[in-house]
């Protein structure tokens, strides 16, 4: 789990400083942009989990039972990794703000 987290934040840090450079967006907007594309991640997650329950096991898709589906391998673990990339997304974008924040505290 933390080793799928710290490998999408580096590819993630990669991919927005090359899209920074390339489109010569701020990294305001960057940050923005990986804000936003982790709510699309955190949104597919759930939409993936709902619809392979409901496919797998339609008898426990309501609200009710879904949780006693984890660890039956009803939802693939791509569907895991898709909701992590949401937290490596948020990281991402969170971080060079955070410690641009302290070094500006404590300079």
């Amino acid at each position: 789990m933390a080793k799928t987290i710290f490998i999408g934040v580096f590819v993630l840090a990669v991919v927005a400083n090359r899209v920074t450079k390339v489109f010569a967006l701020g990294k305001w907007q960057t940050a923005i942009g990986l804000i936003l594309l982790a709510g699309l991640f955190y949104i597919s997650s759930i939409f993936l989990t709902r619809f392979f329950i409901k496919k797998r096991t339609p008898e426990l898709a309501s609200d009710m039972y879904w949780e006693y589906t984890a660890g039956l391998g009803i939802v693939p673990k791509w569907v895991s990794v898709v909701g992590l990339l949401s937290l490596s997304a948020l990281i991402t974008s969170v971080v060079p703000w955070v410690i641009a924040l302290l070094k500006y505290l404590f300079r």
